[in-house]
């Protein structure tokens, strides 16, 4: 996890301005463990920054995304949430209430696995795992 002001520094050295309202999206996303959108973020602050907007928001989650701070986790061409769990892990994406939980994996065995069976692989950076379905909820109330 990273703080308020090493996101801070982050934004400095790529250039952008520090506002008071991009502060108060480093604050709403330090130690976050769900996955707020942008929309969710906007309404969160919007009461105490009238004047911020959700285009505020994405750049900021950019730039951070840029710097290895968050990730942006594009669901599909309507849901983009941000994720500032940066560590390798899988997603559970609820098809019915959209419901968005990380699953723990297992690192190093994912990609010795994938490694060994490509024997074509050279190097892997980065790896998205989502798996979609019904959370409990959904299930036992269909």
């Amino acid at each position: 996890m990273w703080t308020v002001s090493e996101g801070i520094n982050v934004l400095r050295r790529r250039g952008a301005k520090i506002t008071a309202q991009r502060i108060a999206i480093l604050k709403q996303l330090e130690k976050r463990t769900d996955h707020p959108s942008a929309d969710m973020l906007y309404k969160e602050l919007s009461v105490d920054y009238p004047t911020m907007s959700v285009a505020t928001v994405y750049s900021t989650a950019q730039l951070l995304a840029d710097a290895g701070l968050i990730k942006i986790l594009s669901i599909d061409d309507k849901r983009v949430y941000f994720d500032p769990t940066t560590s390798t892990h899988g997603h559970f994406l609820c098809k019915n209430c959209g419901m968005l939980v990380d699953l723990g994996i297992d690192e190093e065995g994912f990609f010795k696995s994938a490694s060994t069976a490509q024997n074509s692989i050279a190097q892997i950076d980065n790896a998205e795992i989502f798996l979609y379905g019904l959370c409990t909820d959904c299930y036992n109330n269909k």
